[in-house]
């Protein structure tokens, strides 16, 4: 994982890049204060991303729950759902972004993601055993707490193939494949085997992945909310409703941050003028794009590409 940077598809789904070609496993350390404002951009993937504090506090918003993890703590977000971490505020902060990262705020934390084929063999294991866990409505997020014995045990998991795939001893694979065994079978026993399953049958975030590719495809045009709602087929209080429990933030001003994630790239990657790059990513004038681009960045767009091209 490259400090701040995500590789997010169109559709929000996250592409991984794994530290092993023969093993679906990606370790990686990270700091709060590696994203823009503390926040990761909201994703999903395949695979199972776990994380350990190591210091530090923040919040973890998965599915529209959110969850404040301090240093010990853990937590697994289980395949194909919705989530994205940043500063641990006074109260649920509607505007995570005008929060400042700093050495007193920031949180140190490892990564881990796990794809879910790593653990299927057979068919027989793969009904009985890994699909119940992995499309169990109510197993969307494991807390670990540390003061918890069998969630303890599976933050060490966690920490322990977290360390065999930075440092790549030998058979490091195997034995990252056999700790994946262990910790799938701790989550097991003390979820389904205990409280049994009930399958989705809907992604409850799908209205909002559509509405979010609707923003994504269409950024470059104009775009009210009306619009945004249409496309997820629900009203606009619904609508707002959504993006704010899933992304804290509203629809409007999603549009607004990756019109300037869009525009941020042109001014890293291209000669364009300031005013041509805020008519290609959908801003009407060269003053109203420096105005938010100043407001989300702390920066003029001019000074941004000064201080790239130091760099």
């Amino acid at each position: 994982m490259e400090r701040g940077k995500l590789i997010i598809d169109k559709n929000l789904s996250e592409t991984i890049i794994y530290n092993s070609p023969t093993t679906q496993i990606k370790a990686a350390d990270a700091f709060l204060s590696d994203f823009p404002n503390g926040i990761t951009p909201c994703h999903w993937h395949k695979e199972l991303e776990c994380i350990v504090m190591l210091s530090g506090s923040m919040n973890y918003y998965v599915n529209n729950e959110t969850y404040t993890l301090y240093p010990g703590d853990g937590i697994i977000v289980n395949a194909n759902r919705l989530h994205l971490c940043g500063p641990v505020t006074d109260g649920d902060a509607e505007h995570l972004e005008t929060i400042t990262i700093d050495d007193s705020n920031d949180a140190h934390y490892l990564v881990l993601l796990l794809h879910p084929d790593t653990l299927r063999f057979n068919h027989k294991m793969e009904d009985l055993y890994i699909n119940p866990l992995l499309y169990d409505s109510a197993s969307n997020v494991f807390f670990l707490d540390h003061e918890v014995e069998w969630q303890r045990e599976a933050s060490s998991i966690i920490s322990h193939i977290h360390e065999v795939m930075m440092e790549k001893p030998v058979c490091y694979e195997l034995v990252a494949q056999s700790d994946f065994f262990r910790l799938w079978t701790l989550l097991y026993r003390n979820t389904i085997a205990m409280n049994g399953y009930e399958l989705e049958e809907m992604d409850p975030m799908s209205p909002l992945k559509t509405m979010i590719s609707y923003i994504q495809h269409h950024y470059q045009e104009k775009i009210t909310l009306s619009d945004v709602a249409e496309a997820g087929m629900m009203c606009q209080s619904k609508c707002c409703r959504l993006f704010r429990d899933a992304l804290r933030q509203s629809p409007i001003e999603y549009l607004q941050h990756h019109r300037i994630t869009k525009a941020t790239y042109l001014l890293e990657h291209t000669n364009m003028s300031i005013t041509e790059i805020a008519l290609e990513c959908g801003f009407h004038g060269a003053s109203y794009f420096t105005e938010t681009f100043r407001k989300i960045n702390g920066i003029t767009p001019k000074d941004y590409r000064k201080q790239y091209a130091k760099k």
